[in-house]
C-alpha cells in the first residue's frame, strides 16, 4: 500500500508531464515505473513492516494471546524473535537497494525520460505558457499548431537567470536538426534588444529594439537537457563510486591551491554524509521493528484505523530527524555524517527500553519469570 502511494505521487511528479504528451507508450510506461520501484521501496518497506507488526502485535494483545503465551513460559523476546529476523533481512534488502540497485534504477530513469524528452523537445512548448524547462532559456508561445508558432517571446538568461537578450517575433517554427542534436528557433517579424551583460537589469543599458524579417536560434539539445553521461547526483551513487569520490576528494585536500583544497573537502563531506545516510536508511527497517513489537503490545489495539496512524507518527518523526539533520550539510564540525545515525539510536534504544519493562511486566501467580 505505501509502496503504491509513494509510486503514484512519483508517476505525477516525474512522469504526467510525458503521459499528458502520449510521449510513453505501454512498455516504456512500465519500464519508467520499474526503474522508479526500488527507490520507493527504502521508504515503503521500513513504514509497511512497522504498520504489520502494529496490526498483529496489537491484535494479539488485545485478545490475550500475549498473555497466554506468556503464561506458557514464551518470553517477549522469543515471541518477537521471528519479528527481528525479518527485520533482518528487510535491513539486508534496503541496504542492496541503497547502495547499489536503487541508484542504477535512478540514473536509468533519468537518462531514459530526458532521451524521451529529446525525441520531440517541441511538444514541450506549450500555448500561453511560460516555458522553462530548457536552461537559459524562457520561452512563451500565445498560439501553437503543431510546429508553426505565433506571437513568440524568447528571453535568453544569463548564469545568474537574468534576461541578457529578449526577442519577440509574430510568427516563428521549430526545426530539429536529428544529425547536430541541436534544436532550431525560427522567428519570423519580429524584434529582438540586447542588454548590457555587466548590468542586463539596468534598463537605461538597453540597446535599441532592432527589427529582422527572419533570424535562427540554435540550441544544443545536450546543453538543454545534459549529455547521457550526466555527472551523477551523490544519492545516486552506488557503494563503489561513493567510496571512490572519497578518495579522490581525500587525494585533492592536500593541493597546494586553497580553491581546490577548499572544494575537495566540500565534496569529501557531502560524500561522507550520503553514504551515512544511505547506511542508516538501511538499518531503520530494525530500528522501527524493535519499536513496533512492544509499542504494539502496549497499545493493545484492533482497530486498523488507529495502528496505521501510529505507524505513520513514528515514520513521520524519523524522517524529520533525518531531514533536519541533511540540512546541516554546511556545518561540517558538527559531523552531520555521524549524526544520521542518532534518529536509528533513538528509536532502537526506545525499543529495547519497552521490551525490558514489557518483559519484567505483570506475570500469574506460581509462574517463574522467563
Amino acid at each position: 500500500m505505501f509502496a503504491f502511494l509513494l509510486l503514484t505521487g512519483a508517476v505525477i511528479k516525474d512522469m504526467l508531464d510525458l503521459l499528458a504528451e502520449g510521449h510513453l507508450t505501454i512498455p516504456i510506461f512500465f519500464r519508467l515505473i520499474q526503474l522508479l520501484f526500488p527507490d520507493l521501496l527504502v521508504y515503503a518497506l521500513p513504514v509497511g513492516l512497522l504498520t504489520g507488526i502494529l496490526l498483529t502485535m496489537g491484535r494479539l494483545s488485545s485478545e490475550n494471546e500475549v498473555t497466554a503465551l506468556r503464561s506458557s513460559g514464551v518470553s517477549i523476546f522469543r515471541l518477537s524473535s521471528s519479528v527481528i529476523v525479518f527485520a533482518i533481512l528487510g535491513a539486508v534488502l534496503s541496504l542492496m537497494v541503497n547502495f547499489y540497485y536503487g541508484p542504477r534504477a535512478k540514473t536509468a530513469f533519468r537518462q531514459e525520460k530526458e532521451a524521451i524528452i529529446q525525441k520531440n523537445p517541441l511538444s514541450f512548448i506549450q500555448e500561453k505558457t511560460f516555458v522553462r524547462g530548457f536552461s537559459g532559456l524562457v520561452i512563451y508561445v500565445g498560439e501553437k499548431d503543431g510546429d508553426e508558432l505565433k506571437d513568440l517571446w524568447i528571453w535568453e538568461l544569463d548564469e545568474e537567470n537574468r534576461a541578457k537578450r529578449f526577442t519577440r517575433a509574430e510568427s516563428g517554427v521549430v526545426r530539429y536538426n536529428q544529425d547536430a542534436n541541436t534544436l532550431v528557433l525560427v522567428p519570423y517579424r519580429g524584434t529582438f534588444e540586447a542588454r548590457d551583460p555587466d548590468s542586463p537589469e539596468d534598463f537605461k543599458k538597453i540597446r535599441a529594439a532592432l527589427s529582422f524579417e527572419t533570424t535562427s536560434l540554435v540550441l544544443s539539445l545536450d546543453r538543454i537537457f545534459g549529455k547521457v553521461t550526466f555527472q551523477k547526483k551523490l544519492k545516486w551513487m552506488t557503494f563503489k563510486e561513493l567510496q571512490e569520490v572519497e578518495a579522490d576528494a581525500l587525494a585533492q585536500m592536500d593541493s597546494s591551491d586553497p580553491a581546490i583544497q577548499e572544494e575537495a573537502t566540500e565534496r569529501y563531506h557531502k560524500a561522507k554524509m550520503a553514504f551515512h545516510e544511505k547506511f542508516a536508511m538501511g538499518f531503520s527497517v530494525i530500528s522501527f521493528a524493535m519499536i513496533g513489537v512492544p509499542l504494539g503490545i502496549r497499545a493493545s489495539r484492533e482497530e486498523t484505523s488507529a495502528n496505521l496512524f501510529l505507524a505513520l507518527g513514528l515514520a513521520l518523526g524519523y524522517y524529520i530527524l533525518m531531514m533536519a539533520v541533511s540540512w546541516m550539510d554546511g556545518l561540517h564540525q558538527y559531523r552531520p555524517d555521524l549524526l544520521f545515525w542518532i534518529p536509528n539510536f533513538l528509536y532502537q534504544g526506545i525499543g529495547c527500553w519497552l521490551f525490558l519493562k514489557a518483559d519484567r511486566g505483570k506475570k500469574p501467580k506460581g509462574l517463574p519469570a522467563t
